[in-house]
């Protein structure tokens, strides 16, 4: 009676799982769905995984089925390890990455957990549970979409903002693959019903899939019309690959799992700045191969193209049986479907999730193994002590990360409500907990910065304040550097060391050197990135070393022709240099940048007449602006804020900046 009961309880949690697994998210990380998906995935394995191994220890027996789809997934898992522990210079942050070595142990305890199901109707019932979920996803979906209500309905207390696009499976991306993976097995369950002469069944299986049908649609318009995403163009993605494989330490097991913003600042090509997300950065490639090939090299994608081959042979041989399973033909052509959409698109947890499920649901007809331990006796328990580890350390550092990360959307809730002193305190509690985000340090760094750069507006400063102030900013630079040091490749965390130093350049004394070397540090880690150049050619402006500008602002130009503002200051700093007539070509370049009429190119206009009345003879006027509607604005570099009186020291703390000469934009000359 007792292992019934045991039974039943393990077959209504597996059920309740797979129902959950593509669409639960803790209401912790609302705002983080894959890493929310993944302490879900932790605790609903581990209750799972526990009532199986009770009922094993009752039956005095373990019984699991074969298959062959367990041990590529499992090397997949080590060679994400590997890299991670090889390659990565935070590696815990790379360990516990959303598609890194972490996510792959817990899809592996999700394959066993499927693949181990009890009784013969079982994997009909989870193919069902699986339905119910896309059935329930839609149905958000489809009340979003028709929903006379004003859009979008925020949640502050669970730090979520719901539009028609919004999705618990992390992207509307995500869930159309989703979706579109369930219309197979639903038209193939509506099949067996008819067969069984099961109306009633096929009938709510029929009034499901096109529940489903729908939500597909409605997900599919909404990806052309309203919500289209951002994906990162395959040639520059194909190019990022590529290059990081060239490095004989990337080819084998590639950049890192979670390193891909690495790769993509260092890696991409000058095209990508002629389109028009060139001044953003891609924290995933545009398809999972080529994102697998960055991160985990030949031996990740190779691996990943072995599993998928198997698949489709395996796929093939049970399409040659005389008598398949409608439903087995349904989920290999749910998975072809989901290895097909990966060369096209990146994919999240979710979807990984959702495709390891399929896998453990697919018949092999490989036998199943039991081992019987009774003449164990009592010490048949100590089978459980190893799995019982693992997920105790598992919960242990995923308790932590879950814990900080608490802490750390907390304080961007409370500095969106001006509440410095609160956001400062809970982002000290986020780093204590876990100080291996550089994202946290940089964010503490900028929250010091800001309270420092508040208090000294005040007219009559104290030694106390100045104290405080000094506090801040040495506390400010402390943690930038750490979060440098953290992840020395990261051009997000180089660059808020140096806006850091560019800003106290009236504050402590040597900032501006500090600044410099900062900003090349930068530029090394984002070579083709003109902005960067733009910056630092501003502060050289700010310093009138009006050489050193104008080579920056030069090769900001080369990098991106159609920069208007890095034309601009090119110009402003040929004109300062006395190169008038390059001055003057430069302030006509930007005038066909700009839209015509607008203030920008009235402001351009205007310094272009200074500059030819200065030359020693006339010139015919410009052509007119482009009737664009770029809304650039130009803008001449600004010289630091004043600061206080006499400035502070800054302190050496932290891993040592080495000054090194800016890399060159190809194609650059000096200017005279």
């Amino acid at each position: 009676m007792k292992l019934k009961i045991l039974s039943n309880l393990y077959e209504i949690a597996t059920l309740v799982f797979i129902f959950l697994a593509p669409i639960a998210i803790l209401p912790f990380f609302t705002d983080q769905y894959d890493f929310g998906r993944q302490i879900f995935v932790l605790v609903a394995t581990f209750v799972v995984f526990a009532l199986w191994v009770a009922k094993a220890l009752m039956e005095k027996k373990i019984s699991f089925r074969q298959n062959s789809y367990l041990l590529p997934l499992f090397l997949l898992f080590v060679i994400f390890t590997l890299s991670s522990l090889i390659n990565t210079p935070n590696r815990l942050v790379s360990l516990v990455s959303v598609l890194g070595p972490i996510s792959f142990l817990l899809l592996l305890f999700t394959f066993f957990i499927v693949s181990n199901r009890d009784g013969e109707n079982s994997r009909q019932h989870l193919v069902y549970a699986l339905l119910g979920s896309g059935v329930l996803l839609a149905t958000v979906s489809l009340i979003l979409f028709l929903g006379k209500f004003t859009f979008p309905l925020n949640f502050p207390s669970l730090n979520l903002s719901i539009g028609k696009a919004w999705s618990p499976t992390g992207s509307l991306l995500s869930q159309v693959v989703f979706l579109a993976t369930l219309v197979p097995l639903g038209f193939a369950l509506i099949y067996e019903e008819v067969q069984k002469k099961n109306l009633f069944a096929a009938t709510l299986t029929f009034l499901a899939n096109t529940l489903i049908l729908s939500g597909l649609g409605v997900g599919l318009y909404l990806l052309t019309n309203e919500a289209k995403p951002i994906l990162l163009p395959q040639q520059t993605a194909w190019v990022i690959a590529a290059e990081s494989i060239k490095n004989v330490r990337f080819a084998l097991l590639g950049i890192g799992p979670g390193q891909f913003v690495n790769a993509f600042t260092a890696f991409k090509p000058i095209s990508f700045n002629a389109t028009e997300i060139w001044n953003l950065r891609f924290g995933v490639s545009s398809n999972w191969y080529f994102q697998l090939l960055t991160e985990v090299g030949f031996l990740g994608l190779i691996l990943y193209l072995f599993l998928a081959a198997r698949i489709f042979r395996n796929g093939l041989s049970a399409l040659r049986e005389p008598k398949i399973s409608p439903l087995n033909l349904a989920l290999y052509v749910s998975l072809v479907i989901m290895l097909i959409v990966q060369f096209f698109i990146p994919i999240n947890f979710s979807l990984l999730l959702v495709l390891t499920i399929l896998l453990a649901l697919v018949e092999t007809h490989e036998k199943s193994t039991s081992f019987d331990f009774t003449s164990l006796g009592n010490m048949a328990g100590l089978l459980a002590v190893i799995p019982l580890v693992v997920f105790g350390v598992l919960f242990y550092f995923g308790g932590k990360i879950a814990l900080a990360n608490s802490y750390f959307l907390d304080s961007i809730k409370a500095a969106n409500q001006n509440d410095g002193i609160k956001t400062y305190n809970l982002q000290i509690k986020a780093i204590q907990t876990d100080p291996s985000i550089a994202n946290y340090r940089v964010a503490y760094s900028q929250t010091n910065f800001a309270l420092a750069n508040s208090l000294a507006t005040k007219k009559d400063l104290t030694d106390n304040d100045k104290s405080t102030i000094s506090q801040l900013i040495q506390q400010s630079l402390r943690e930038a550097k750490a979060a440098v040091a953290l992840d020395p490749g990261n051009s997000y965390s180089w660059e808020n060391l140096s806006s850091l130093y560019y800003s106290l350049i009236n504050f402590a004394q040597g900032a501006d050197q500090w600044a410099i070397s900062a900003y090349q540090q930068t530029i090394n880690t984002d070579p083709l990135n003109p902005r960067l150049r733009v910056e630092l050619g501003g502060l050289y402006y700010s310093q009138k070393n009006y050489n050193q500008a104008a080579n920056l602002f030069l090769q900001a130009t080369n990098l991106k022709s159609d920069l208007a503002n890095a034309h601009y200051n090119l110009a402003n700093s040929l004109r300062e240099l006395g190169a008038l007539e390059d001055a003057k070509k430069e302030y006509e370049t930007t005038q066909t940048l700009v839209q015509a009429d607008s203030n920008d190119y009235q402001k351009v206009t205007s310094e272009l007449e200074e500059v030819k009345k200065r030359l020693p003879a006339p010139t015919p006027p410009p052509a007119g602006g482009t009737t664009g509607t770029q809304t650039e604005t130009l803008s001449t570099p600004e010289a630091p804020a004043e600061g206080i009186k006499p400035p502070l020291e800054l302190p050496n703390e932290g891993p040592p900046i080495t000054p090194s000469p800016t890399p060159a934009a190809p194609e650059v000359s000096p200017v005279p």
